[in-house]
């Protein structure tokens, strides 16, 4: 799972393949909605992205702020952000949190 015993001796648990606080990827126009993880992360069920916008926590939905999609078709892995509303201005901090396969 995502949670593993520490190696070498050491205790408590390592969260091998969080990712955090990645810059999200595209040009900063006030024009473009369209934005790239540096790498695919996973999107399924309790597994999600998280995205944030100058700090604050954005919502995940069609109907909220960002939707996800695989850039490459189906199967080729999640690393697609679309921002739903006003597209990001050149100043706007965009980063994510998410988990890699």
């Amino acid at each position: 799972m995502i949670l593993q015993p520490a190696t070498g001796g050491g205790s408590g648990l390592v969260l091998q393949r969080m990712r955090w606080n990645k810059d999200l990827l595209g040009v900063r126009n006030g024009v473009n909605s369209v934005f790239t993880t540096p790498e695919v992360f996973v999107q399924d069920g309790e597994l999600v992205i998280r995205v944030y916008k100058n700090g604050s926590r954005q919502r995940f939905g069609s109907s909220n702020d960002y939707t996800v999609s695989e850039s490459g078709g189906a199967g080729s892995g999640y690393d697609t952000v679309t921002f739903n509303g006003p597209a990001p201005q050149s100043n706007d901090g965009l980063t994510a949190d998410y988990f890699v396969p």
